[in-house]
């Protein structure tokens, strides 16, 4: 009965120093799991930004860096997409409700975003479409510079 006490105490110490090395959590994978995550959120965030890119034409304007905070940027891609700040909008037929929405009765100003390619009679229609959804203050965004177009 000894030898069997003695084989049950050494399994039983055996299972004790198994239960004991099976307590310490092994992070490494956890790591790797969340800076997966942490890369994918950062490439994903890069697309959620306002609107898209366009490409502006050039003024030498002042910028308007501290009113741009209050406004509500519309933007117009050569692509003719159309986006209401951060929301992208289906035509010009999504644009009224989207803009009421992100106004809530406020008289925020608007600035209109387009690329430098779309039609000058696009743009008006736009600012036609955002000045019945209740808009009175439109400003158009332009990038620094001078514009090369009488060069030509």
């Amino acid at each position: 009965m000894m030898a069997g006490a003695e084989s049950g105490g050494s399994n039983g110490w055996i299972r004790r120093r198994s239960m004991r090395g099976m307590s310490e959590i092994n992070i490494t994978a956890f790591v790797d799991v969340l800076l997966v995550l942490l890369i994918i959120f950062m490439m994903t965030s890069q697309y959620l930004r306002a609107g898209f890119e366009v490409t502006l034409p050039k003024a030498d304007t002042p910028g308007l860096h501290e009113q741009a905070k209050e406004a509500i940027v519309v933007t117009l891609g050569e692509d003719k997409r159309l986006a209401v700040g951060d929301q992208v909008v289906q035509g010009l037929e999504g644009l009224r409700p989207a803009l009421k929405a992100q106004l809530g009765g406020s008289t925020r100003p608007v600035y209109l975003k387009a690329d430098r390619k779309v039609p000058y009679g696009t743009i008006v229609s736009l600012m036609s479409e955002i000045r019945q959804a209740g808009v009175q203050d439109i400003g158009l965004m332009t990038e620094s510079g001078r514009e090369e177009w009488f060069g030509q």
